[in-house]
């Protein structure tokens, strides 16, 4: 093709070249010029067999007609290789409004189309205008069809009601729908009108073709698709179901059937007048100018839906579960913005298609009917994906030990199997529109397809492998220590999950890269060259890391534990991964590097001891101190604030040591980690009050004082 288009004007060009520079030297026409061989023998020969050629190809009506067709491609391909002449803003917009002027105005604009359109379909409509004899068979047909289908809906209706009654089913869908309750109310709305008009259609092969009976065909099948439309469409809507969201529901299911049922049948009704059969019946400007009628029905009845719903449809997006708000914030807020405006871009969807049927004369082949189409795709993926989330909550058996791998497994399915029900959509919508993913995929988007399919399938797995390794590091800290599993998993999973995160990131990214096609053997030189100069160049940092990770994996501290680290006293409230931040008794924070950490005094590990020092009296006897204390310490273990913190009773240890004359003697308490503290000030307190009731006073210091009086006596006191 190309070497034809190419070749035969080219040479065509080439003669005229070598013809138009002759000419003025043999203005006396083609004769002289072939007499002329003597002066010019080189170009005698090879101009005539050009001449020759020219001749048989313009001689030739099939080559002559394929000459002038190359002729004009290669006009078209030589203005398009022009460059195009840059124009300013003013320029850009003088032409957009030109090229608007010219569409809307001359013969081709769209109410000129519209009218010959109209006129076309009038003389259509009075060539169908048949005398009164001919149109009774018609009518007949037509109100005979209709009523059995009727009858044999109304039957069935009944019937249906019968056995609901009979075995106490309700009419309604109930407030929490399983998925057995939504397909009963679909069959209880389709099931009698899908089976009537199936029967109808068996039975009118009795009566013979006619127009009417197509016409009441074409009725019958728009309601029953009307009446599918909307089940499908308040099933989609009881599938959003869940708090907050009972009377924005409960309007829905009550109000908006009728309204797309509506929708659903002036669509089906135009799509179906297209059928050929009717067209030829009707007339092809007659059938097209109803069908656009219909279409444009269903387009406004739209718009009025979209306006009277748009507040309890609003609620269904935007009222969202508790944990979700709580834990996506960002998507909540997206959500809340998306349910505010939502009936917008819905409004500009339909004004667009209504803008396009009337440019575009009526066109519904690729307006009004392919938007409808696609909305259906929209309630039909909005449903399927509502039923997987359904089921995903439903909760499922599983073995203890493996209940969080069955968990985050089950929930990463589950978020496959709904990007798949999307991908599915827009597959099936850009069909709708002409277009297709898989034939881009297949055709000149081969090559970018298996590089993101790579991209893709390359980010799951390793959001599969990130989410079996960090339940993995989970499920292994929280069985480790029974006593302190939470505190220690609080601990480490954050700088473990870091780090697993950052690894699985940088290799899934190094493997996108190389399927992408780029060559990574630099990047993982200048990764190593970078990592030598850091290890080199920060060895306090690297000894913080290597320190903290022996910390951490000894686990000799952890959050909420009270140690004494570098000489600060306080409770750990944070851990990285080079520093451990303490809070002590004044409020004040301490950031201790690893490095600087030489030993660690844990308070808060297994148990701990309440120590007391009490000091006898002198005139007190020791053995009812001891009986004293030993009240005292089972007064506190049966106090109900304080029985929990202690766990063991009270040991005596004896006199400890003397000071002032008077006896210190030593007890001390088992107690819960950090209560040790608590318990000491409940004992000492109750220890006094007990010696005011006796009325008896702890110890005091002694001192003895000599007085030299004047005349040299003594007297000590």
């Amino acid at each position: 093709m190309f070497a034809r288009l190419f070749a035969l004007p080219c040479f065509f060009l080439v003669c005229l070249m070598t013809l138009l520079p002759m000419a003025p030297a043999q203005a006396v026409g083609l004769p002289s010029l072939l007499n002329s061989s003597a002066k010019q023998p080189e170009a005698q020969e090879p101009l005539g067999q050009s001449l020759d050629e020219v001749i048989k190809s313009l001689e030739n009506d099939q080559q002559r007609t394929q000459l002038l067709a190359d002729l004009k491609k290669l006009r078209d391909v030589t203005k398009k290789a022009q460059p195009a002449t840059e124009v300013g803003v003013l320029g850009l917009i003088g032409g957009t409004l030109a090229s608007f002027e010219k569409q809307f105005s001359g013969a081709d604009s769209p109410l000129t189309r519209w009218s010959e359109e109209f006129k076309l379909a009038e003389d259509e409509l009075t060539a169908l205008v048949l005398p009164a004899n001919e149109w009774l068979p018609i009518i007949f047909a037509f109100a005979m069809i209709l009523m059995l289908w009727s009858l044999l809906a109304a039957a069935l209706i009944w019937v249906s009601h019968r056995v609901r009654m009979r075995f106490g089913l309700t009419e309604e869908l109930p407030q929490h729908p399983k998925a057995l309750d939504m397909l009963r109310f679909a069959l209880r709305k389709l099931g009698p009108w899908l089976i009537a008009l199936v029967m109808t259609v068996y039975m009118s092969y009795a009566l013979p073709s006619s127009l009417g009976k197509s016409l009441a065909m074409v009725l019958a099948y728009a309601l029953v698709v009307g009446t599918c439309f909307s089940a499908i469409c308040v099933i989609a809507f009881s599938v959003l179901d869940g708090p907050h969201r009972h009377r924005a529901l409960y309007i829905l299911r009550h109000q908006a059937f009728r309204p797309l049922w509506l929708i659903g049948s002036f669509a089906a009704f135009g799509e179906a007048l297209n059928d050929p059969r009717l067209v030829e019946s009707l007339g092809i400007h007659l059938a097209h100018i109803a069908a656009t009628v219909a279409n444009v029905l269903a387009a406004l009845f739209t718009g009025l839906f979209i306006l009277r719903f748009r507040r309890p449809i609003a609620h269904l997006i935007r009222n969202q579960p508790l944990s979700r708000r709580l834990t996506r914030r960002a998507l909540s807020d997206t959500i809340e913005i998306l349910g505010t405006f939502w009936y917008m871009p819905a409004l500009v969807l339909v004004g667009i298609s209504l803008f396009a049927t009337f440019v575009s004369a009526g066109d519904t082949s690729t307006a009004l009917r392919q938007s409808l189409i696609c909305t259906v795709l929209l309630v039909l993926c909005m449903v399927i994906n509502g039923l997987v989330r359904r089921h995903s909550l439903k909760p499922q058996r599983s073995v203890k030990r493996h209940a969080l791998y069955s968990d985050r497994l089950k929930s990463f399915f589950y978020t496959l199997a709904h990007l798949v029900v999307w991908l599915a959509f827009i597959e099936l919508g850009l069909r709708v529109w002409g277009m297709s993913l898989i034939a881009f995929t297949e055709g000149e988007g081969h090559e970018v397809s298996v590089k993101l399919l790579s991209l893709g399938g390359t980010l799951i797995f390793a959001w599969l492998i990130w989410i079996l390794s960090d339940t993995a590091v989970h499920h292994a800290l929280t069985r480790s220590r029974k006593g302190l599993a939470n505190a220690r998993a609080q601990t480490m999973m954050p700088l473990i999950r870091n780090i697993l995160f950052v690894a699985i990131f940088i290799i899934a990214l190094i493997v996108a890269l190389a399927n992408m096609g780029m060559n990574v053997t630099p990047l993982l030189a200048g990764a190593g060259v970078i990592g030598l100069a850091i290890g080199f160049g920060a060895q306090s940092l690297v000894a913080d890391l290597i320190t903290g990770l022996f910390i951490i994996i000894e686990d000799s501290l952890a959050i909420d534990d009270y140690v004494d680290v570098g000489g600060h006293l306080g409770t750990v409230e944070g851990l990285t991964i080079r520093t451990v931040r303490l809070r002590d008794i004044d409020g004040i924070v301490h950031t201790i590097p690893f490095s600087e950490i030489k030993s660690i005094k844990n308070y808060s590990r297994e148990f701990g001891y309440a120590i007391f020092r009490v000091a006898i009296p002198s005139n007190m006897d020791i053995d009812n101190a001891i009986k004293l204390m030993r009240d005292v310490g089972q007064k506190m273990r049966t106090d109900p604030l304080q029985r929990r913190n202690i766990w063991s009773p009270l040991e005596i240890q004896g006199v400890e040591s003397f000071e002032s004359g008077n006896a210190i003697l030593r007890a001390r308490f088992k107690t819960a980690p950090i209560k040790q503290w608590e318990v000491s000030r409940a004992f000492n307190l109750s220890l006094k009050r007990h010696l005011d009731e006796a009325g008896l006073d702890l110890a005091t210091p002694r001192m003895s004082v000599q007085v030299i009086t004047a005349g040299g006596g003594t007297a000590t006191e």
